[in-house]
């Protein structure tokens, strides 16, 4: 009898495993829709991606990165959908499925109903990676000094010129494209710079990734007083280590052509770093890119491109 349990319990597990390897959940599944508190809002790229096996992984969109972000598992008699994760509440906890039916899923998670697409990751892209072909030692003069000391004085912006543009300012939003060593862009996104005077002398601006819905750093205040006042500055963006302004020139953006001063540096962690400062929109960058490429697996190319000034 014993034996006989014990085989029951068996055959059933084996069901309950190729009934989720069977699911049509299963698949890639970009993000549309998000409705909270009877407001819809789309222009979403994220990706869900259910595996056999209880397998969950995710992508910023359908040409990123693929990572594994938990696991998932159906409760097909109370139509739950149960995901584990410790990477982000998003991918973690029960959900009501509403649908799942010709290629669409949406559920009902945390007050807010998500919809999805079926999808397919795209084909990797072709576009070459940027290079900044400059070293540490290039801004090192034969004593080991910084050979561009002076090169301060031809930043286009003081920290009062900033705070007077950013007056008007709530928000700039910038496209970034992603690239990895050996397998080129992978991924895109936007992020933002949020904007907001603490008092008249105390100005926060911080990075906001719309992906993470949060910010990406913690607050990044610049005080004007009496220390820094007529102070030039790289603010909001980090000032690099050693920097070079090696000229001016005009970019191109969808908001129009901005003539910039080009600057190139060496950040921490000895990040490569090269900034398009608008001369006439003091805190407001046409393009950035950061370079880490150290030789290592999470070497990377980021490039900013402005999108939007709110």
């Amino acid at each position: 009898m014993k034996r006989t349990i014990l085989i029951t319990l068996f055959l059933l597990f084996i069901i309950n495993i190729n009934a989720q390897d069977n699911h049509p959940i299963i698949g890639t599944w970009q993000l549309t829709t998000v409705e909270v508190d009877g407001e819809t809002k789309d222009g979403f790229q994220a990706v869900w991606i259910f595996e056999n096996e209880g397998v969950f992984k995710a992508a910023r969109s359908v040409s990123g990165d693929v990572i594994p972000v938990g696991t998932w598992k159906c409760d097909k008699e109370r139509k739950i959908l149960i995901m584990k994760s410790e990477i982000d509440k998003d991918f973690n906890g029960e959900a009501m499925v509403l649908n799942l039916k010709d290629d669409k899923l949406s559920y009902k998670k945390d007050d807010a109903i998500l919809s999805f697409t079926k999808t397919e990751m795209s084909k990797p892209d072709t576009t070459p990676i940027p290079e900044l072909s400059f070293t540490y030692k290039d801004f090192l003069d034969e004593d080991g000094g910084d050979k561009y000391l002076e090169d301060g004085i031809k930043l286009p912006w003081t920290i009062d010129q900033v705070y007077v543009e950013m007056k008007n300012i709530k928000e700039i939003v910038y496209h970034i494209d992603h690239f990895v060593t050996n397998k080129g862009k992978t991924d895109s996104w936007t992020n933002s710079y949020k904007t907001e005077f603490l008092s008249d002398n105390e100005l926060n601006i911080r990075e906001y990734s719309y992906f993470q819905k949060d910010y990406v750093e913690d607050d990044d205040v610049f005080p004007l007083d009496d220390e820094t006042q007529g102070q030039m500055t790289f603010f909001p963006q980090d000032e690099p280590e050693y920097f070079r302004v090696v000229g001016e020139d005009n970019f191109k953006t969808d908001l129009g052509i901005f003539k910039c001063t080009i600057v190139e540096g060496i950040g921490d962690s000895d990040k490569k770093l090269k900034y398009w400062m608008i001369n006439d929109k003091p805190g407001v960058y046409a393009k950035i890119i950061i370079v880490k490429d150290e030789g290592n697996p999470f070497d990377y190319t980021n490039v900013y491109i402005l999108k939007e000034i709110k």
